[in-house]
């Protein structure tokens, strides 16, 4: 097994306070930064074997320079920053990793969730505010509180991270509906225990739609303001995917003008979001800055995960994505 190579992370950063000095050291020379420019990513893959990235976007330009990269590995399952195609053609694998984090995603999803029915977060600045008494009050519905027993959760993307927010919101008493995936011939409308619904028919009886496919040429803007029109004025979106599967400036404009109630989301359609953004106007949304993959679990199972796909590529069993 060749150990020899030069291998580099681009965006250290995303990876938390995990060491992974010993991890890679042992495969060659191991360099990270703790984030790349755009100005800056050229120079440093122009020579190395390997690089390692959560977010930095690869394309031809930079495979044409990078006479050496063989390897490429994304350490998060999302894809689409990475010109893959491209990549193939210069003989460059390129490998992610999934399942790692379903258990810390679907955790947020119902953080999200119940807090969206109970506003926690809105009581407690209530109460740093000295309106205790206020609250207490029998008259207080500033920020009422609903039920979660009985009510109807959309799904959209069922993998992994869909079965388990499904497993964990039936615990709490709630229906699921599962969207249909268009990419996909269904045989019969159950498929594996499972029913499946039109995505007009989810999006007009749920309560609460929440968001885990991956973003692609069809999901990109899949919930716009035409679909947003089609819900209940009480329904709630919580987004865990990719922040372009929704249309952000319909999003914007469905929430301010109370075409949906509310919206919790951990993912935008640039990140960071911008300092500007019209979304901080408003007062029915929440915004987490992409931390649902993020548990101290999640990252350690994540790198191991990034380790095993160097070692099935130095073993020359690797297929990589296409």
């Amino acid at each position: 097994m060749k150990k020899n190579l030069k291998i580099v992370y681009l965006d250290r950063i995303t990876a938390g306070p995990i060491d992974l000095k010993e991890k890679f050291d042992k495969y060659g020379e191991y360099i990270e930064y703790e984030d790349t420019e755009i100005g800056k990513i050229d120079e440093r893959i122009e020579d190395v074997d390997v690089v390692i990235t959560t977010r930095i976007k690869l394309g031809k330009k930079q495979f044409e320079k990078a006479k050496k990269l063989k390897l490429i590995l994304i350490t998060a399952t999302g894809f689409n920053h990475i010109d893959v195609k491209s990549a193939n053609e210069f003989g460059i694998k390129v490998a992610n990793v999934s399942g790692y984090s379903t258990n810390s995603v679907a955790q947020l999803a119902i953080t999200f969730l119940l807090n969206e029915l109970t506003p926690v977060n809105k009581y407690f600045e209530e109460v740093k505010n000295g309106k205790w008494i206020d609250i207490d009050a029998p008259d207080y519905q500033k920020y009422p509180i609903d039920d979660v027993e009985g009510k109807i959760l959309g799904i959209v993307g069922f993998g992994n991270i869909g079965k388990k927010v499904a497993q964990m919101a039936e615990a709490l008493g709630m229906k699921v509906m599962v969207a249909k995936n268009n990419e996909k011939d269904y045989k019969k409308v159950e498929e594996n225990g499972v029913l499946r619904y039109d995505l007009d028919e989810v999006l007009e009886k749920c309560d609460v739609l929440t968001l885990h496919i991956p973003l692609t040429n069809s999901t990109r803007n899949l919930i716009n303001l035409e679909k947003m029109k089609k819900m209940k004025r009480s329904a709630r979106i919580l987004n865990l995917a990719r922040g372009p599967v929704i249309n952000q400036d319909d999003l914007y404009f469905a929430l301010k003008n109370k075409i949906i109630k509310s919206a919790a989301i951990d993912v935008t359609s640039v990140e960071p979001i911008e300092k500007n953004s019209k979304l901080f106007e408003l007062d029915n949304i929440v915004i987490t800055p992409h931390i649902a993959w993020k548990s101290e679990k999640s990252m350690l199972a994540l790198m191991n995960d990034v380790e095993k796909n160097l070692k099935l590529f130095l073993e020359g069993k690797l297929e990589g994505l296409k």
